[in-house]
């Protein structure tokens, strides 16, 4: 029987919908996110909401405030349902539009800022790489993109936290091999890719909720209750046979044992 609840809302766009094969397959990432956390923490209520709208933008005609505000904000007070964690990717489709990334940061903030006026934690992910030709345009396109990223993480409030998908999830720095595996076109990925952004975003997202428990669980003589029933128990991401992981955060994961937090 569950001890307590964890509700997340995965917010964005056609990359959290899960596109593919040009709308013929969706695989969002919560899926893997969700088989992550059931299995790091199999006492807690695991609920994931994943609301992913393929081509809507941040910014002007996009409707991601609209659709947060449903989520934080709806016109029925008693249809509120509180989150404890909203992950949110968007910008893509703003960038494509040749948006100004101030215009889409300061949209991003007001959808950061919905889901904490509400006492909901954020995890804002920074937004990954697109193949395009090489040229002017690419160049302008990778300067505003590192841009934008760059405002995303360097953001500050209380309960607002980033994860940077960008550097963990690259395209131009894997393999050949690896592209045609995850990635199905120049902007989305496979099933498997979306499975392995589902893995790596979990692994972080493990690990914060493993320190932040941790954090709460500290006893004022300075003792801890135990988490887990096998508390030497080592959580990291999957090993892919076509990419073995070696230790190091350049490869997108963390390990957590628990007496590495006491």
């Amino acid at each position: 029987m569950p001890t307590s609840k964890l509700r997340i809302l995965c917010f964005g766009d056609s990359l959290t919908e899960g596109y593919s094969g040009w709308g013929s397959c969706f695989t969002p990432y919560s899926t893997k996110l969700k088989e992550m956390l059931r299995m790091a923490f199999p006492d807690v209520d695991v609920e994931i909401v994943t609301d992913g709208l393929s081509g809507d933008l941040v910014t002007g005609e996009g409707s991601f405030l609209t659709r947060m505000e449903s989520h934080f904000a709806p016109r029925n007070p008693a249809d509120y349902r509180p989150f404890n964690w909203a992950i949110v990717l968007g910008g893509t489709n703003d960038l494509g539009s040749n948006i100004n990334p101030q215009q889409i940061f300061e949209s991003l903030t007001q959808i950061w800022d919905l889901a904490l006026s509400r006492k909901c934690k954020v995890l804002a992910l920074t937004i990954p790489e697109i193949d395009s030709p090489a040229g002017r345009m690419k160049e302008l396109l990778d300067y505003r993109r590192d841009e934008l990223n760059q405002m995303i993480k360097t953001y500050k409030k209380p309960n607002y936290y980033t994860f940077d998908l960008h550097a963990a999830f690259p395209f131009y720095a894997i393999s050949e091999a690896d592209r045609e595996r995850y990635w199905d076109d120049s902007i989305h990925f496979t099933p498997a890719g979306y499975d392995r952004m589902g893995n790596k975003i979990g692994v972080t997202f493990v690990n914060m909720l493993v320190r932040e428990q941790s954090d709460n669980d500290r006893t004022p003589m300075g003792r801890k209750r135990r988490m887990f029933k096998d508390d030497e128990k080592v959580f990291e991401e999957e090993e892919d046979p076509a990419e073995p992981i070696s230790a190091g955060l350049d490869k997108g994961y963390i390990v957590v044992r628990r007496r590495d937090l006491d």
